[in-house]
């Protein structure tokens, strides 16, 4: 969903790629106690000794700004008439402190915070810059150039983890790396450096869905690299924190392959544009996905009037309960409150709506109302593991009673063995409208579309991706009259490059 909120960062300009070795001989120190540090063990989270498992909401975090200072302030949309409500210092960090202890009433025991990550222009070689705003609203931006501008932008942030963990929470902290310039690494080695010691941090993130995001093309190959390249800095500046990527779902599989990305875990973002899309997803994840992963995001909206709440809470424990049956270790929502921005669909999938006032246990208060979905991880318990269920429109989300288009075919490897698991996409003439699905165990799928299809890709994980178009005319009316052409046997390549 941060393609709604983070498509600013999405600069234009030439991009120089970085090459060069970033490990030096600097001399750093970094905490050498694992207490009080989320760890990964046999596939689950551990802190203290004891299992963890996060149960998180998305929190937008904005920087507001004088003539003198910056300071960390709860994202003004999360306001009436999306207007900030505190405009100083002190009233700022008052409220933050007021939404955290919110939050871990709510049931949540992590926030993954987005918002305050930085800026790179890429019209300027990569300048790092972070966006603030005054408390009329007026946006600035701060250039990370010299020291003095480094030093109050840590110190904002030490602010706002120091609130999250007088709380008693956890964060997953979003960076927003950008492979080709080398500005945005010297930034998190600044960074880690810094919170190398602060056990507030469970996980920095290194990537934000980068289908979206990634304005570039790139091999399987090349992505493998980059992200060994991250955590690579990552392990050697902060080694006591986790590393992660945010995928937006099984699509991803044809550049940023879960598989092939070296971090600690992953963090997939899968949404419901279909019916049961997604826990159909997550049945993918827990039968071909080998890393550790959870939800980083996913939510319904509910207005209560054309979606109701309780259809929201329904959707959050079903997927609750789906995540822990598929293997899954832990459970992002997006996100804390309801906000006023393009759609219906981005506008109400908060936990709490814009109505009302609420008062913590502190006697503090937060404007909002808590949605009942809240109560769904207020009482979230899981025990034994029941059954990850595959639904009746696993290979065909849509199920579409207009079926205009119908491609067939099936994956195989280089012997001709069946390939289960592989996804198969397809788009319209423009490129504006799409459908996938996956293969089935004897290899052969079946895509099928309420439009016809132009243009096709095919890959499954850990192995290379193909492609071509479709023209009508190769379009034969076939099994209940629909047009239909067979792309024959795809045969897909092992990758080469992963060290196992």
């Amino acid at each position: 969903m941060k393609k709604y909120l983070i498509v600013f960062l999405l600069f234009s300009g030439s991009a120089i790629l970085y090459l060069s070795d970033p490990f030096s001989s600097k001399e750093i120190t970094v905490s050498t106690s694992k207490e009080h540090f989320v760890s990964l063990k046999n596939n689950k989270f551990i802190l203290n000794g004891k299992d963890f498992y996060p149960v998180t909401v998305n929190y937008i975090v904005s920087l507001q700004a004088d003539k003198k200072d910056f300071w960390p302030c709860p994202y003004k949309g999360y306001n009436k008439d999306s207007n900030f409500k505190y405009k100083t210092k002190d009233s700022c960090l008052m409220q933050l402190q007021a939404d955290m202890e919110l939050i871990k009433e709510l049931g949540f025991n992590t926030v993954r915070l987005v918002g305050v990550e930085p800026l790179v222009d890429k019209s300027k070689a990569g300048l790092i810059t972070i966006s603030a705003l005054t408390g009329e609203g007026s946006n600035t931006y701060i250039l990370l150039t010299n020291d003095e501008n480094y030093k109050k932008y840590f110190d904002a942030l030490d602010e706002l983890f120091n609130a999250v963990n007088k709380a008693g929470l956890k964060v997953i902290f979003l960076i927003h790396f950008v492979p080709e310039y080398k500005t945005v690494e010297d930034h998190f080695i600044k960074l880690a450096t810094r919170f190398n010691h602060d056990t507030t941090i469970m996980a920095y993130d290194f990537f934000n869905e980068p289908l979206y995001f990634d304005s570039l093309e790139r091999k399987k190959e090349d992505v493998y690299y980059i992200v060994k390249r991250w955590n690579k800095i990552m392990k050697k500046y902060a080694p006591n924190q986790l590393s992660t990527i945010g995928l937006s779902g099984i699509r991803e599989v044809f550049e940023w392959d879960p598989n092939i990305l070296d971090v600690d875990f992953l963090s997939i973002h899968p949404y419901e544009y279909e019916p049961e899309q997604v826990r159909n997803e997550l049945y993918w994840y827990g039968k071909y996905i080998k890393k550790s992963w959870m939800i980083g995001e996913t939510s319904i909206p509910a207005d209560n009037d054309s979606v109701k709440y309780d259809t929201q809470k329904e959707f959050a424990q079903k997927t609750l309960e789906q995540v822990y049956n598929c293997g899954g270790i832990g459970y992002s929502w997006w996100q804390y409150k309801d906000v006023g921005w393009f759609s219906f669909h981005a506008n109400f999938m908060g936990v709490l709506n814009s109505k009302g006032e609420t008062t913590t246990a502190n006697g503090h208060k937060v404007h909002g109302t808590p949605k009942p979905v809240a109560d769904a991880f207020k009482n979230y318990k899981h025990g034994e593991k029941g059954d990850c269920k595959c639904f009746d429109n696993y290979y065909n989300y849509s199920q579409h009673k207009n079926k205009s288009c119908r491609i067939i075919g099936r994956l195989v490897d280089d012997n001709d063995k069946p390939i289960d698991g592989g996804v198969i996409i397809a788009w319209n003439q423009w490129w504006s409208g799409s459908y996938h699905t996956v293969s089935k165990p004897d290899g052969s799928f079946e895509l099928l579309g309420d439009f016809q299809f132009y243009h096709w890709m095919a890959s499954a994980s850990l192995y290379t991706m193909v492609r071509d178009d479709i023209t009508p005319d190769k379009m034969k009316k076939s099994n209940g009259n629909i047009p239909t052409v067979n792309i024959g046997k795809l045969k897909l390549k092992r990758l080469t490059f992963i060290k196992e």
